[in-house]
C-alpha cells in the first residue's frame, strides 16, 4: 500500500478469512454454496475490499510525491507553487519595400503556413518602406514560436500591402508545465524552505516563469551582495531564452528578492562549444 510494507489483501483473501471466522463463531465447518454464512462473508469481503482501496487511495495522494495530478493542486495551493498555465508567443509580424502609408488595423488576422494564426496588437502605419506590427498567437503554447524570416500571410487583403510578410523575434510561447515538472517544483519547496534570498530560493523564483525549466544562482556575481542568476528552458535546440523571457524572470524575482540585496543580474544561458576528438579503432 503506496510502497509501504503493508500487503493489501486480495479480495478473495477476504473472503476465504471472512467465511473462517463466520463459520468458527457459528460453530459449523460444513461450508455449503448457498449457505448464510458464504453470503455473508462476500458481502463483507466486498466492503472490506473498497475500504482498503480507498485507503489506498489517500495513502498515495497524502503526499506530492505520489498523488494525483487532482490531488497536486491541492499541495501546490498549500505550497503556493501553482502550475504554469500556457503562454502566447509574442512578436513582430514585418514588411519591408512598402510603398505609401498604409496601415494594419489592431485585431487584423495574420496566418502562418501551417495554419497558426496571430492577431495584431496596434494599429501601424508604414513608415520608411518598413511596416513592423506587433502581433500575438492565437493560441497559447511553444505552437506560435516562429523562426526569424517565416512567412506569415494575411488573412484580409490590405490595400497597400503585400500579402505575404515575414516572422520578426516571434518568441515566448510556452506549453502549460507538464504534470511531472510541476510535481519537482512543488517537492523543491519541501525541500527548499524559502530562506529570504538564499542560493535556493532564486532558483525556485526563476522557475516559477512560465518557460524556464533550469536556473543557476552565482553569489556575488559583480561586486559583494550582487546576485547573478543564470536561466534555461528545456529546448533541446536552443535552451537560451529569449531577452523579453530574461526580462520576466529578473521582473519576477524584483520583488521577491531581499531590499537590502546590492544587485540582481539574470542572464541566459550561452553556448559554450567543446572540441571533442574522436579516434577510431579497426575492430580486429
Amino acid at each position: 500500500m503506496a510502497d509501504s510494507q503493508f500487503a493489501r489483501p486480495e479480495l478473495p483473501q477476504l473472503i476465504a478469512t471472512i467465511r473462517s471466522d463466520l463459520l468458527t463463531r457459528f460453530q459449523q465447518d460444513v461450508v455449503l454454496r448457498r449457505m448464510d454464512a458464504e453470503v455473508y462473508s462476500r458481502v463483507q469481503a466486498a466492503a472490506v475490499h473498497t475500504l482498503y482501496g480507498y485507503i489506498d487511495y489517500l495513502a498515495r495522494n497524502m503526499l506530492p510525491d505520489m498523488c494525483d495530478e487532482d490531488w497536486l493542486y491541492r499541495h501546490a495551493r498549500i505550497k503556493r507553487c501553482p502550475r504554469k498555465n500556457a503562454v502566447s508567443a509574442k512578436g513582430f509580424a514585418r514588411w519591408d519595400g512598402i510603398a505609401g502609408t498604409p496601415e494594419i488595423p489592431a485585431g487584423t488576422q495574420i496566418q502562418r503556413d501551417d495554419q497558426v494564426t496571430f492577431t495584431t496588437l496596434q494599429t501601424v502605419k508604414a513608415s520608411g518602406g518598413l511596416l513592423r506590427v506587433p502581433v500575438i498567437a492565437d493560441v497559447a503554447g511553444t505552437a506560435g514560436n516562429t523562426d526569424d524570416g517565416t512567412a506569415l500571410r494575411l488573412g484580409t487583403p490590405i490595400t497597400g500591402i503585400p500579402s505575404t510578410g515575414y516572422a520578426d523575434t516571434l518568441t515566448g510561447g510556452a506549453d502549460t508545465e507538464e504534470p511531472e515538472t510541476w510535481r519537482a517544483r512543488v517537492m523543491e519547496r519541501y525541500y527548499w524552505i524559502p530562506q529570504g534570498g538564499a542560493d535556493p530560493d532564486y532558483v525556485i523564483w526563476a522557475k516559477e516563469v512560465a518557460g524556464i525549466t533550469r536556473a543557476w544562482t552565482f553569489r556575488h556575481y559583480k561586486g559583494t551582495g550582487t546576485v547573478g542568476v543564470m536561466v534555461a528552458t528545456s529546448n533541446p535546440v536552443n535552451p537560451a531564452p529569449g531577452d523579453d523571457l530574461v526580462k520576466a524572470v529578473r521582473d519576477h524575482i524584483l520583488p521577491l528578492a531581499p531590499v537590502a540585496g546590492g544587485g540582481l543580474f539574470v542572464f541566459a544561458a550561452t553556448e559554450k562549444s567543446i572540441p571533442v576528438t574522436v579516434a577510431l579503432a579497426k575492430d580486429t
